[in-house]
């Protein structure tokens, strides 16, 4: 069977080397790859952001996937995809935008990353990075920030009555429009040391449209006690009227003891440590409808060109509307627009633009094909928004753009020059009516095509190759009718000694430690993914990405928070009875699913 399978795996690398060798000769895609840097130098308390841009003349990129990087840390990705059509070739742009936090100071490289596409290798170029030492930033509204002493037990964790760790969530405003921005920020302080990395567990933010989310750490005193403080800033949109209220945050940390009641001599040499989850209140908005239910809320302008300044017949050119300003950018739609009869419109593409992390405008291109000479004119409608600066609907005002379309002298061939009785035998028929002049010379084109050796013999390899790999899959499916039960049976055999120590296990905590370490190997296995790191999230995504019920992902995800509750709570857990259902229960969902 092994020998089999080694055989096939060999037979299909082969057909996608012939495969990609032949298509080679007849298609050449130019693929081009960038890295670029916001900032190349930034303090240890500061993010930068790395940009790798994919670009081709290809309709369907190859995707890029960031490897881990030594001296950085990755907080956040995004994606922007454009493409632009110049003289009839189209190319195609996708962005990959990385946040990225330095680790400790010094001069440091990101290295060239490289990606790998119908057997080319395309490589950027190494950006060079300095770190330097934090930047301190005093904020005065946070310094002059009391506790108030009635929610000192549920948010603040005291060693000998001094404040050690806390949370605050606040918004810049508590009454807003639909769709105006608001700005939530969660602040983590901490004065003592961290055994591990904070568990955040942000809002569900039920009623609002989520936009930009940045992170910014800097160091401040309350009370004469020195605190580091990491603030969580999001940007959200309401969306309907009412009150709305954001829920509390959540964070759990494992932080040092240094509590009195441990020997002074053995704390300098052993680590003692406390988990503390802290909580943040509830927040209420109020939200109102904007004046007449217009959609666009702040402040925008909008310009209008074309990429071309002469235009002919049947030669598509671009048009690109930008609408710029400060709001809800994501909400903000393609303008109406009206054409000449002359003009034709086809497919539209948008993109978000970005000064740094900030959403600044929305590009609309749009490809429009000229029909016949002549004037012709594009009429961009007008754009009503609410101006929160005023309190009042404004309009942008509509603009026409006039475009001059040549005529394409090229679409017919002259006819040859002929004595005159000839050219009259030749341009009329019998009832006088002129002829039209065509030009058969495409015809000849495509049968000196046709009659290359290379076309024929590519095309014949290609279909014998086909029908050969097909058998062979045939072949494969019918020796093995389930393959998706062996690898389910792999993975299974991976978890197997984790489930199996559990079930030995007297101890709460340590059974569902166990099934935890089990479940996590099971799914990284199934996935293909690596079980470090692996977590409740990514697992959902993919079971979602492979359209598995909504139901079973939501078992998954319970048996999950189950395991994660018992293990980082200061109770024992569950009674030894609850167990054996816990395990039963665990391998029905494992078996419900068809991953």
């Amino acid at each position: 069977m092994v020998k089999t399978m080694n055989k096939i795996k060999f037979l299909k690398k082969l057909f996608v080397a012939v495969f990609v060798l032949l298509s080679s000769v007849l298609y050449a895609d130019n693929i081009q790859m960038n890295s670029s840097v916001n900032r190349t130098e930034v303090a240890l308390n500061e993010t930068l952001q790395l940009t790798i841009s994919v670009s081709g003349d290809t309709r369907k990129l190859p995707e890029f996937s960031l490897p881990t990087l030594t001296d950085f840390n990755v907080y956040g990705t995004s994606q922007s995809k454009s493409f632009s059509m110049v003289n009839g070739n189209v190319t195609n742009t996708t962005s990959y935008i990385y946040t990225l936090s330095p680790k400790k100071t010094g001069d440091y490289e990101i290295p060239s990353f490289s990606l790998k596409y119908n057997g080319e290798t395309y490589e950027t170029t190494p950006v060079k990075i300095t770190v330097t030492d934090a930047k301190t930033v005093n904020s005065v509204s946070v310094q002059n920030a009391q506790i108030p002493p009635q929610k000192q037990t549920s948010q603040v964790y005291n060693f000998d009555t001094s404040k050690a760790v806390f949370v605050q969530a606040k918004t810049n405003k508590k009454t807003a429009y639909i769709n105006e921005k608001i700005i939530y920020t969660f602040s983590f302080y901490t004065s003592v040391n961290l055994l591990s990395n904070p568990s955040y567990q942000a809002p569900n933010f039920t009623g609002f449209f989520t936009g930009n989310t940045s992170q910014n750490n800097y160091r401040t005193q309350i009370n004469g006690r020195d605190y580091v403080v990491t603030e969580v800033s999001t940007e959200l949109y309401p969306q309907q009227e009412g009150n709305i209220t954001i829920d509390a945050a959540k964070i759990v940390v494992s932080i040092e003891d240094f509590s009195k009641n441990y020997d002074d001599f053995f704390s300098s040499f052993f680590r003692r440590s406390k988990n503390v989850e802290l909580t943040t209140d509830k927040i209420n908005i109020k939200v109102s409808k904007v004046p007449g239910n217009i959609d666009m809320v702040g402040s925008f302008k909008m310009t209008a060109t074309t990429d071309k300044k002469d235009k002919k017949e049947n030669e598509p050119f671009d048009l690109k509307i930008v609408i710029t300003g400060s709001g809800n950018i994501k909400t903000i739609k393609e303008p109406e627009i009206s054409l000449s009869d002359n003009l034709k419109k086809y497919e539209t593409s948008e993109r978000i633009l970005k000064a740094g992390d900030k959403e600044t405008g929305k590009e609309f291109t749009t490809l429009i094909m000229p029909l016949e000479a002549g004037e012709g004119e594009i009429k961009i409608h007008p754009q009503k928004y609410f101006d929160m600066a005023t309190r009042q609907t404004k309009t942008i005002p509509e603009k026409n753009i006039k475009v001059n379309i040549i005529e394409d002298k090229n679409k017919q061939v002259q006819a040859p020059v002929a004595d005159s009785g000839t050219a009259n035998q030749n341009s009329y028929n019998n009832f006088g009516t002129p002829q039209p002049n065509i030009d058969f010379s495409f015809i000849f084109k495509i049968y000196n095509f046709l009659k290359k050796p290379i076309l024929w013999i590519t095309v014949g390899c290609l279909v014998i190759l086909y029908f050969l790999i097909k058998l062979i899959l045939k072949f494969i499916e019918y020796r093995n009718k389930d393959q998706q039960k062996l690898k389910n049976k792999k993975a299974y055999k991976k978890a197997k000694k984790y489930f199996h120590k559990a079930k030995k296990a007297d101890i709460p905590k340590d059974f569902y430690e166990f099934m935890y370490k089990g479940i996590l190997e099971y799914f990284a296995s199934v996935l293909g993914k690596s079980a470090d790191g692996l977590t409740a999230y990514q697992i959902r995504k993919d079971l979602e990405e492979r359209n598995i019920a909504p139901d079973l992902i939501k078992q998954v995800e319970d048996i999950i928070d189950e395991c994660s509750i018992i293990l980082y709570s200061q109770s024992s857990g569950s009674s030894t009875g609850n167990l054996s259902d816990f395990y039963d229960k665990a391998f029905n969902v494992m078996k419900k699913l068809d991953l």
